[in-house]
Parts: structure tokens; sequence; C-alpha cells
């Protein structure tokens, strides 16, 4: 699945020190990304206004389909330079209006459409999952080895320890003897 850029002509969308992209799939079912790009001040003071832009914009009879897929697959991705708080990302992230948002904070790549695929494969379509079980799946289990064999030896028995305070007593006296 390949995303394209998507030309966005409208004025409500001039945002000050903020750069805006649209991206869509040309797949049988739809599914829209809008990236907003600034730091995390702009973004704070401006992301709800951009959810509505977004809304009233796109999220109408006249560029949707009928499709209930289509309908369900807005997104909008936030990207900050710089550090953003925990409570703005929850409050962006947690927003259920018009689109699935998400926060991409410490951004530094460069934006361009392979950019844009990348974090919609990461965020959104996870497409590169059969890789990544693939790696995981060579990942070689070594043997554990403790550092003490004596004490592991007395972890070994099938002591109750739980709840005994006897047991428990005894059992810090032989771990002491050693």
């Amino acid at each position: 699945m390949n995303f394209l850029t998507i030309e966005i002509s409208n004025p409500d969308f001039e945002i000050e020190n903020c750069k805006i992209y649209h991206y869509r799939n040309e797949d049988d079912f739809r599914i829209n990304v809008f990236f907003l790009k600034a730091n995390s001040d702009i973004i704070d003071k401006n992301w709800k206004r951009f959810s509505n832009i977004v809304a009233a914009n796109y999220q109408t009879s006249e560029y949707m389909s009928n499709k209930e897929f289509d309908r369900w697959n807005f997104y909008i991705v936030y990207m900050s330079k710089d550090k953003v708080s925990k409570e703005l990302q929850n409050k962006i992230e947690n927003d259920k209006f018009s689109s699935r948002k998400i926060v991409e904070d410490s951004y530094n790549n460069v934006f361009n459409d392979d950019e844009a695929n990348r974090l919609i494969i990461k965020h959104i379509t996870n497409a590169d999952l059969k890789e990544i079980v693939e790696e995981t799946l060579e990942v070689a289990i070594s043997e554990y080895i403790p550092k003490n064999g004596n004490l592991w030896k007395l972890l070994l028995d099938e002591e109750k320890l739980i709840g005994d305070r006897k047991a428990q007593e005894a059992f810090v006296k032989k771990i002491n003897t050693l």
C-alpha cells in the first residue's frame, strides 16, 4: 500500500508556522492521513482547530465515498521537533472527534513522501509486522546461569514460604549459612 500526496488548496489550512500535508492511498478502501509539522507550542494552540478544519473540509459527503471503512480511516499526525508534554500528547491522542490523532515528538527527520509512508506504516497500517515477526523468530534464547549456584539450589526446593513465617525464617537461616 502506497500513499500519495494530495494537494491542499484550501486557505483554512494556512496556519502560521505550520507545514501541513495530506496523503491518501489509491486502493479500493481509502485512508486519509494529514500531517501537521510545527513546534509543540504551535501544536498546543492549533491542534483542535486543525482537527475541526479537517472534519469540516474532508469528512464531507462531497469528498468521501459512502463506504463505512473510508469514514473511519481519517488520521492526523502531529509532528514536533521538540518534546511534547505527556499531558498534551494524551489530550490530543484521546480526542475521539473526527479522526484518530497521533503525536510524533522529537521528530528531526526530513519530511518527504518516503518519510510519510514510513510513519503511516509505523502508526497506522503496520504493514511491516511480517518482517518484525521474522526478525523476532531469529533471536536465540540462552540458558539462564545463576550468579550464586548455592542460592539457586535453595530456590529450587518446593518449600512453601508464602504466609508461613517459620518456613521463611528457616529459609533465611539457610541463606545465611552459605
